[in-house]
């Protein structure tokens, strides 16, 4: 009996490593840093919601976790404050964002990000299809077709 029960331990653990295997490849697990964030419009434009020199992390983990933090920098306003009132909360909200969940690859170019919490609430509880693109150490990712000012650097 304890036999068979250690048996089927030992499958679970290796069905759910294939598991994560399948659904997080390599290429796209670590720590990636933000080097520009930026949005670009249906007619081209671009814009920089964080600023020039934005700063943060995306963090995809071997068994499908993510966490995403980002900011503008240099701080300013309220967040350049050691405490912020309620009323500057708004502000903060326009140079921060963040969230986390589950993500599973669907191809080599195309992840979705299973966002169970953060500071979006548009997304809380929501899939966010996302297509990227990774060359040497740099991914890009945002809505398709993938914008060139959306870079991350991967963190060794």
């Amino acid at each position: 009996m304890i036999r068979t029960a250690l048996q089927a331990m030992l499958l679970l653990v290796l069905a759910s490593g294939a598991l994560a295997a399948q659904q997080a490849p390599s290429s796209l697990v670590g720590t990636w840093r933000i080097v520009e964030f930026c949005n670009v419009s249906a007619t081209g434009d671009i814009t920089h919601p964080l600023g020039t020199q934005p700063i943060g992390f995306f963090i995809y983990d071997p068994n499908g976790t993510l966490m995403i933090q980002a900011m503008r920098t240099p701080h300013a306003g309220a967040f350049a404050a050691d405490s912020v009132p309620l009323a500057g909360m708004a502000e903060v909200l326009e140079s921060y964002f963040g969230y986390f969940g589950r993500y599973t690859v669907t191809s080599d170019s195309t992840v979705i990000h299973h966002v169970t919490g953060g500071t979006l609430p548009s997304y809380v509880g929501r899939d966010q299809r996302r297509s990227y693109r990774i060359r040497g150490d740099t991914l890009s990712i945002g809505l398709s077709p993938v914008p060139d000012c959306r870079r991350l650097i991967r963190v060794r």
